[in-house]
């Protein structure tokens, strides 16, 4: 018997080293890179923009990858961000564009918040590339030949909101005035003359417009006008500098109105150097949509945790700053977007992509939000947006107010659509 089990021991032996060598063991799935570009401004007036915002994809983008890279049907992908300069012209963005899709081969360009949209969607749509922009120049957009462009930074929408958020914020001030580089020949008055009456009647503030040519540096001809017209506060979408050239000029001239910005405020250290002191710099307000700071909107918990470690590590790598509003704002919300989609389509071909990110609803850094538009701009791929806002007040930038814009679905300065909007 002692023979026979012995025996038999050494057949099994045999038979798993046999097996085991007949059926090595499977190799471990290979990592595949999902590749993603961003064009935005590191030259020119809105180089602070995008000078701030970028090191905050970056760490969302390294933080996806310290996970173990992201999860996209049955295959885990690196993500690999590309950016290339936008400096907010037309024809060197979309060279910034053709860069990134040509030479870095990338699946998505996020972020896009210049002027370019219809030379980079030339680019981008031809090569199924979708393309993450804002809405600052949507009057350009084809829904029927451009099906691979997203709006997820609802700029022009957004300002109603942004402009109500603040002055709710101080209800002593009556006047507001809407200013910024005047465009061409539009008859300003006749194209917001009744969206201005319905805020009045909804909110209970006054608005004026003044703009200025482009290029202007001097605004004490603008400033003195404002004044003659009883300005309390102005909402601006200039570029950084614009902004603080305004606010270092309205101070000298012995005014402390608050200056609303459509985007955020760039990191206060620069702001002093470019407004001249800190006094200046006070009551500048802007776009402070953090998910952390959000009091209306709650935030799916993977999110809410993600902006926590892009926070920390932003603080632990810039002196314990806090990371730029922008960057929270038009940044990881946009990249966001497109990184949810290709989790629920379990593929990154556009085509099945695109269909998650019209009319479905997603989770983002910023709410959940049913993409629509289906009326504005005859495709529904419009994200919804909070408008959280903050002020300088000393030191510091502080959370103001905010006036949620849970979707957009009405046509970029369309009259009747803002009115109908504000009277919801």
């Amino acid at each position: 018997m002692k023979k026979v089990s012995t025996c038999l021991i050494l057949v099994l032996i045999i038979i798993c080293v046999a097996a085991c060598a007949a059926s090595p063991a499977s190799a471990p799935a290979e990592t595949k890179t999902l590749r993603i570009g961003s064009v935005m401004p590191f030259s020119g007036p809105g180089a602070q923009w995008g000078l701030q915002i970028r090191p905050v994809l970056e760490i969302y983008a390294d933080e996806i990858n310290k996970d173990g890279g992201l999860k996209i049907g049955d295959d885990m992908y690196n993500v690999e961000l590309y950016f290339a300069d936008g400096p907010m012209s037309p024809a060197a963005d979309a060279a910034a564009a053709r860069s990134l899709v040509y030479d870095k081969n990338v699946k998505a360009i996020v972020s896009y918040f210049g002027i370019g949209y219809s030379p980079i969607a030339a680019v981008t749509t031809a090569e199924k590339v979708i393309l993450n922009s804002s809405t600052i120049n949507m009057g350009a957009y084809n829904a029927a030949n451009e099906p691979y462009s997203i709006f997820g930074f609802p700029a022009v929408e957004m300002a109603v909101n942004q402009a109500v958020a603040a002055m709710q914020a101080f209800p002593d001030l009556k006047t507001l005035c809407w200013t910024g580089a005047e465009g061409g020949n539009t008859d300003v008055q006749k194209l917001y003359g009744p969206v201005d009456e319905a805020i009045e009647k909804e909110y209970g503030f006054k608005s004026v417009r003044l703009y200025y040519p482009e290029g202007t540096t001097n605004f004490t001809a603008y400033i003195s006008k404002m004044a003659e017209m009883g300005v309390d506060a102005l909402f601006t979408f200039a570029s950084p500098i614009e902004s603080g050239l305004l606010a270092k000029q309205r101070y000298q001239m012995g005014y402390k109105w608050p200056i609303i910005q459509n985007g955020a405020v760039v990191d206060l250290t620069v702001l002093r150097g470019i407004v001249g002191s800190e006094e200046a710099m006070q009551n500048i307000c802007g776009n402070y949509s953090f998910p952390w700071v959000l009091k209306k909107v709650t935030v799916a918990t993977r999110y809410r945790d993600m902006a926590d470690r892009i926070r920390a590590k932003y603080k632990e790598t810039h002196q314990n700053k806090e990371p730029f509003a922008g960057g929270f704002g038009v940044g990881s919300p946009t990249m966001g977007h497109y990184l949810e989609a290709v989790q629920v389509a379990g593929m990154t071909d556009p085509d099945k992509v695109m269909s998650v990110l019209r009319g479905g609803t997603i989770e983002t850094f910023l709410g959940k939000y049913t993409l629509s538009g289906s009326e504005t701009y005859g495709s529904p791929v419009v994200v919804g947006y909070p408008c959280g806002m903050g002020i300088v007040k000393g030191k510091e930038l502080v959370y103001l107010s905010e006036k949620t814009l849970w979707d957009v679905d009405h046509p970029v300065g369309g009259i009747d659509a803002y009115r109908s909007f504000l009277n919801k």
